[in-house]
C-alpha cells in the first residue's frame, strides 16, 4: 500500500514539474502609458524615469526584448519564442518621445507605440487627465455636487473624511473621481466635454488640459516613427470604449486611426490596441477586417502558444521599484 502511495506521489510531482516546464518562460507583452511624475496618478499610468530605466535594464538582463510584430509572427507560425518580452505604450503621450525614447535608445530597447490620433490636434481627447485635475488637484471642492449625465440626475456629498465616505451618498475625492469617470466614459465626445465644463465650473476651475498631459504633435509622431526600434500602432481616433459603438462608428474609429497614423508617419500600420482594454467578438472581428495583423488587450497574463493574435494579453507596468517589478512581471511566463 505504501509503495502505491509513493508511486502516486512521484507521478503527481512529475506532473507538476511537467506543467511548470510547459509554462516556463512563455513570452510576455508589457503595457506602459507614460514616463513621468505627475502630481496625481489615480490609474497608475505613469512610471518615473528612474524606475523605467531600471525596469528596462532588468528586463534586458532576464529576457530577450523583441519587436511585437516579430513575436506575433512567431506565434502565428506556431513557434512561440522562449524568454521573450515585447514593450508597448498606449495613447501617444508626448513624454514617450521626450523621456522614454532616450532611455530605450541608450539600452537598445525596442517598443511599439499605439497612438490615439485625434489627441494630436484635440487635447480634450485625454479627458481622464482633465477629470483627475479637476477632482483631485483642486484645492477646495464644494461640499456637494448635483449634475446631470445623459438625462439622469446624480448627486453626492463630498467629504474629506474617509471613515464616513461610504454612508448614504457621501464620498471622498477618490470615490467621486472614480464614480464620475464611470459616468463620463460612455458619453459621446461633445456630451463629455460639456459635462467636464460643468464640473470645472462647479469646482471653480477650468476644463483645459495641462500642457504636460498632451499627446505628440504630427512632427513628434513622425520623429518617433523614424526612431530605430520603434513601431507605430493604431489606438482609435477618439479613444472610445469600442463595444459601445454602432458598427459604422466602430469601423471609422479603427480604420480612421490606422489611416491617419500611416499618413502622418509614411509607414504601414499593422497593430491595434483596444482603448481601456474594452473589446468583444464584434470588436476583434472589426480589427481583423480592417486589415490589421494583431490587437493587444489588457488581459494580465503571459502569451500562450495558441493565443488569438487579436486578443493578445499584456501585463500593465506601474511605477514599481526593482523588487516589485521582479515580483509582478518576471514571475509571469
Amino acid at each position: 500500500m505504501s509503495g502505491a502511495i509513493a508511486m502516486r506521489q512521484t507521478a503527481s510531482k512529475f506532473l507538476q514539474w511537467s506543467r511548470l516546464i510547459a509554462h516556463f518562460n512563455r513570452p510576455v507583452v508589457l503595457m506602459y502609458h507614460r514616463i513621468g511624475e505627475p502630481l496625481v496618478d489615480p490609474w497608475q499610468l505613469s512610471v518615473s524615469p528612474q524606475n523605467f530605466a531600471r525596469q528596462i535594464e532588468i528586463l534586458g538582463e532576464t529576457r530577450d526584448i523583441v519587436p511585437l510584430q516579430w513575436l506575433v509572427q512567431r506565434l502565428c507560425d506556431g513557434r512561440p519564442p522562449r524568454n521573450a518580452a515585447a514593450i508597448t505604450f498606449d495613447d501617444g503621450y508626448a513624454d514617450v518621445l521626450q523621456t522614454a525614447v532616450p532611455i530605450m535608445r541608450r539600452m537598445n530597447c525596442l517598443a511599439t507605440v499605439f497612438v490615439t490620433t485625434t489627441a494630436i490636434t484635440d487635447p480634450a481627447v485625454f479627458w481622464w487627465d482633465i477629470l483627475s485635475r479637476i477632482i483631485l488637484e483642486t484645492t477646495a471642492l464644494p461640499d456637494s455636487l448635483a449634475i446631470e449625465f445623459a438625462g439622469r440626475n446624480y448627486d453626492w456629498r463630498v467629504t474629506g473624511d474617509a471613515m464616513h465616505a461610504q454612508s448614504g451618498n457621501a464620498v471622498n475625492r477618490t470615490r467621486l473621481h472614480f464614480d464620475l469617470h464611470a459616468l463620463l466614459k460612455p458619453l459621446q465626445v461633445q456630451e463629455r466635454e460639456k459635462a467636464l465644463e460643468r464640473l470645472a465650473r462647479w469646482a471653480r476651475t477650468d476644463a483645459g488640459p495641462r500642457k504636460s498631459d498632451r499627446a505628440m504633435t504630427h512632427q513628434e509622431l513622425r520623429q518617433l516613427a523614424d526612431t530605430d526600434g520603434v513601431s507605430i500602432g493604431a489606438h482609435t481616433c477618439t479613444h472610445p470604449s469600442l463595444p459601445l459603438l454602432k458598427q459604422d462608428d466602430l469601423e471609422r474609429e479603427i480604420s480612421g486611426s490606422r489611416k491617419q497614423c500611416e499618413e502622418i508617419t509614411g509607414r504601414r500600420v499593422v497593430g491595434f490596441a483596444y482603448p481601456f482594454g474594452d473589446f468583444d467578438d464584434s470588436t476583434a472581428n472589426a480589427v481583423r477586417s480592417a486589415g490589421m495583423d494583431y490587437a493587444v488587450t489588457t488581459l494580465p497574463r503571459e502569451v500562450g502558444s495558441k493565443v488569438d493574435p487579436f486578443r493578445l494579453p499584456r501585463l500593465m507596468v506601474a511605477d514599481w521599484g526593482e523588487v516589485d517589478f521582479r515580483r509582478r512581471v518576471l514571475c509571469h511566463g
